[in-house]
């Protein structure tokens, strides 16, 4: 039970660790001017991408053109059209940053770079939140279970 107690305690204290670096790495991205923001992630793609340095100059420029929306008012302080609009507004903003990247980068890098754009889409899968897969029988028996019939739909 001691060990049971000690064991609860080090995970608490680890995971209030965690959560203090991850705020104070927040804290400190977000004193980055936006110009600084704009030359780390051109660097980053740079590296990323394998990009030439005439590609990465025009990167820049398309980054500095189409910064990433700022999160300065909760979303529940806003109403619904105005949430509305901004959602569309950076939609618009996308749609266009798609395509001027699409006219510096190769095919491959594009390719890449919009594989990097949502991150958050191949994690989802691990959730349990993405499409799920076809159950498999628990045993091996399971699968002569099912009637004919029911074989054949899948």
């Amino acid at each position: 039970m001691k060990h049971f107690i000690f064991f609860i305690a080090i995970a608490f204290a680890g995971s209030t660790s965690l959560m203090a670096q991850h705020q104070e790495h927040r804290k400190n991205q977000e004193k980055l001017s936006q110009e600084q923001r704009t030359e780390l992630r051109t660097k980053q793609m740079q590296l990323a991408l394998d990009l030439s340095e005439n590609q990465a100059k025009q990167v820049a420029q398309i980054l500095k053109k189409y910064p990433r929306p700022a999160r300065s008012q909760k979303k529940d302080e806003l109403s619904t059209d105005e949430r509305y609009e901004m959602h569309l507004k950076n939609l618009d903003q996308q749609i266009a940053l798609q395509k001027e990247m699409k006219n510096v980068l190769n095919e491959q890098q594009y390719e890449s770079w919009k594989k990097m754009q949502h991150p958050k889409k191949g994690r989802m899968a691990h959730q349990g939140r993405g499409p799920k897969s076809p159950q498999k029988p628990m045993h091996p028996g399971g699968a002569k279970r099912m009637s004919s019939p029911q074989q054949k739909q899948f």
